[in-house]
């Protein structure tokens, strides 16, 4: 009988994140191209809407799928959720044009809804108060990785085998996801709350929900998926077209621009890899999360001003600097929940949180697509510098906060 270790089951759900995000980050890297939006029978002006109409899903379904994981064993919606996110894909690629795309991403926010929230509450059972900043940054870590091979391999798959076929071949690699996940997924739903730390008479006389720390995670949360998952993710490919046009030369190779965008998705994205855990990590050594968010909050602020500068080479470190601050929220968020929630509700704070992420991340491709042909999109990302500013300032409030209760 294998043991199911936080290792393990932190794989397992990774690999299957990682085959879940294919189609998705396909339509991120590629559909902001005008040629491949209409191959995908779709105007250019309809791609804002359709990248963020999964969110819009989620984000009436976070709540109900935040619901569910507190009440029902996490196994059996985790495989259902993987099962819809592959129909997704699926109905991408049937035919072109913008009716059965609309119904494929509505189902998408769907099935990220249940992936999502149920990893984020799977993380939480099989970790402690000692080991939560780690366990949840170890899952961020497996997130990214997935944004990062999803995003390359759907550059080259549709650069290699074309759109239409590469969403396919996106589909069944998701497919086997589903099944890997029925056989190796194991369910980690606590039998015994008071294993868990829990005080079942302090449960049942405080039924409130936590609004306060709701509030505090989201903030974060929001401008996070507002600039990241929004306007950075639907304007790379138009970020680094100003740099590189059609794409670049390397000794006689030519890398065209939609496999450059998931190549530079991907580097960038390693990078959030390591934050992640690092930051879980220092802030359950020093016993205090707030204040390495606004550490990292004020480190995306100096990256997302440098990729607003018409150079190169300043612009591609602000990149990568700014990846880092992505990795390291992520990965802070689910632990402060962690901290503060308790068990019979993590899953419904969790899908809260995420519900005002999502709507950050909703709003932000069509506004981005609208604002770059009115301001640029270097002024568009200073922009989102002042966002993760005010954020960082939000963050040293907390931090004090969180100092004054740990005296």
């Amino acid at each position: 009988m294998q043991i199911n270790t936080p290792n393990r089951v932190l794989a397992v759900i990774g690999i299957g994140l990682v085959l879940s995000l294919l189609g998705d980050q396909t339509l991120y890297t590629v559909l902001p191209n005008p040629e491949l939006a209409a191959e995908a029978g779709v105007t250019l002006g309809m791609v804002g809407i359709l990248l963020g109409l999964n969110r819009l899903t989620r984000v009436l379904l976070n709540g109900p799928a935040g619901y569910l994981y507190d009440r029902l064993p996490r196994r059996p919606l985790m495989i259902f959720s993987l099962g819809i996110g592959a129909l997704s894909t699926l109905l991408y690629a049937v035919t072109p044009g913008p009716g059965l795309f609309l119904f494929g991403r509505i189902l998408w926010g769907a099935a990220w809804a249940g992936i999502w929230i149920g990893s984020n509450t799977i993380a939480l059972d099989i970790a402690d108060s000692d080991t939560r900043g780690w366990v949840t940054g170890r899952l961020q870590t497996w997130f990214f990785l997935g944004i990062g091979l999803a995003s390359l391999a759907g550059g080259l798959f549709t650069d290699i085998f074309g759109y239409q076929r590469g969403l396919y071949l996106s589909a069944f690699l998701t497919t086997i996801g589903v099944i890997l996940w029925v056989f190796l997924l194991p369910e980690t739903r606590p039998k015994n709350p008071i294993l868990k730390g829990e005080n079942i008479k302090e449960v049942s006389e405080n039924r409130r929900f936590p609004w306060r720390v709701t509030f505090q995670a989201s903030l974060p949360t929001f401008v996070l998926r507002l600039v990241f998952a929004g306007v950075i993710t639907s304007t790379t490919i138009l970020w680094l077209g100003q740099f590189f046009n059609k794409g670049i030369t390397l000794s006689g190779f030519i890398i065209p621009l939609a496999s450059l965008t998931g190549g530079f998705i991907a580097v960038r994205v390693l990078v959030s890899m390591l934050s992640a855990p690092a930051a879980g990590i220092i802030s359950d050594r020093i016993g205090m999360r707030w204040i390495v968010m606004a550490v990292v909050m004020f480190a995306g602020m100096l990256g997302l001003w440098m990729m607003g500068v018409f150079l190169i080479s300043t612009a591609v470190l602000g990149a990568l600097l700014a990846t880092l601050s992505a990795g390291g929220i992520q990965g802070l968020v689910p632990a402060i929940i962690g901290d503060q929630v308790g068990f019979h509700r993590q899953s419904r704070v969790i899908g809260a949180v995420y519900t005002i992420g999502d709507l950050g991340s909703a709003i932000g491709p069509p506004m981005a697509l609208f604002l770059v042909p009115l301001i640029g999109i270097n002024s568009l990302f200073q922009i989102c510098a002042v966002l993760f500013c005010a954020a960082g300032i939000f963050g040293l409030i907390m931090a004090s906060r969180e100092s004054a209760r740990v005296k």
